[in-house]
């Protein structure tokens, strides 16, 4: 049999390495006193640069996001009372008044009684997890936005490709043409083709799907600036949604509406108009929804987004510093 005496002689060094690497904080609560002991880390995860003189549950308490307490509270109840372990995720405030997210976990130990006496625990810092499935959240969310759009931009195409077509071959050759020209405006929006593009060259790579719109959607500019990469995708994003919802909702969801999009260059900044006219009274309630966040934040911090909803057209005003 292999003999473990050396590994138990060295697994102290080895907690205390897992520890100090992994940036574990421990405690040990004293249920009489209500007093806890903790290491460095723990301290430094709830924001103190050195360790404080005491602490106790309430300070814990006070940390927790107020919305969050009465659960923690309620599963730490449940566990003295049960002799369990227990183990839950929530988010604090920092010292420094820092929102973050922590793990932890613990357990009662019982004395000869057979009652809890001290409760002892880990905690760790999670933020960095957390911000990555928001992140993944809603690019999941952005996805299946997008393959909805575009199912929904593709029956359109074929609505308007089959009003001219008179032969089966034609038809398909003209529908081949626009899903060829969508995925070229969709690639614009993923990769850095953008880079030397002007507003109104990327609003075109949007409707060169759609040629049966093309006395439908005027657009005039004057004096253009490149804009950067990302600047473009953003404005690409924000075109490619404004353009599917008025062909599923509004100017160009009937035959006789129109968009009219101005684009001009003042002090320095770009000035871009979106409006349409002559398409169904618009609902009230269109200014809801993932597709609103989208184009509300596309820009990040480089422009601002306003779109209003009039009865009578969709309107839309962009300002881009460049």
């Amino acid at each position: 049999m292999t003999d473990l005496r050396p590994f138990e002689k060295l697994s102290a060094d080895h907690l205390r390495l897992i520890l100090n690497t992994a940036h574990i904080g421990i405690w040990e609560l004293d249920l009489d006193s209500g007093r806890a002991s903790r290491n460095r880390h723990h301290d430094h995860i709830f924001g103190y640069d050195a360790s404080l003189a005491e602490w106790t549950y309430e300070q814990f308490l006070d940390h927790i996001v107020p919305e969050q307490r009465e659960r923690i509270e309620r599963l730490q109840s449940d566990a003295i009372a049960s002799g369990t372990e227990w183990a839950f995720e929530c988010a604090i405030v920092t010292s420094g008044g820092e929102k973050r997210w922590i793990s932890a976990a613990g357990r009662p130990l019982l004395g000869d009684d057979g009652k809890p006496y001290k409760l002892i625990g880990h905690v760790i810092d999670i933020t960095t997890t957390k911000e990555r499935e928001a992140r993944l959240t809603l690019l999941t969310d952005e996805l299946n936005h997008r393959v909805r759009n575009m199912l929904s931009i593709i029956k359109s195409i074929v609505r308007l490709s089959s009003r001219k077509a008179t032969a089966i071959p034609a038809f398909a050759k003209a529908l081949e043409g626009r899903v060829g020209a969508l995925a070229r405006s969709h690639q614009l929006m993923v990769s850095d083709d953008s880079a030397a593009l002007c507003a109104s060259e990327i609003i075109e790579a949007e409707l060169a799907a759609f040629s049966d719109l093309s006395d439908r959607v005027e657009v005039s500019a004057n004096e253009e600036h490149p804009l950067s990469g990302s600047t473009g995708q953003g404005l690409a994003l924000i075109f490619h949604e404004l353009l599917t919802n008025a062909l599923k909702y509004g100017a160009l969801s009937n035959d006789d509406g129109r968009v009219f999009v101005q684009i001009d260059q003042r002090a320095g900044d770009m000035h871009i108009a979106w409006r349409e006219t002559g398409g169904p009274p618009v609902d009230r309630g269109s200014d809801n929804g993932f597709g609103s966040m989208l184009i509300a934040d596309a820009l990040g911090s480089t422009g601002r987004v306003d779109v209003r909803y009039p009865r009578t057209g969709v309107e839309c005003d962009i300002v881009i510093g460049t």
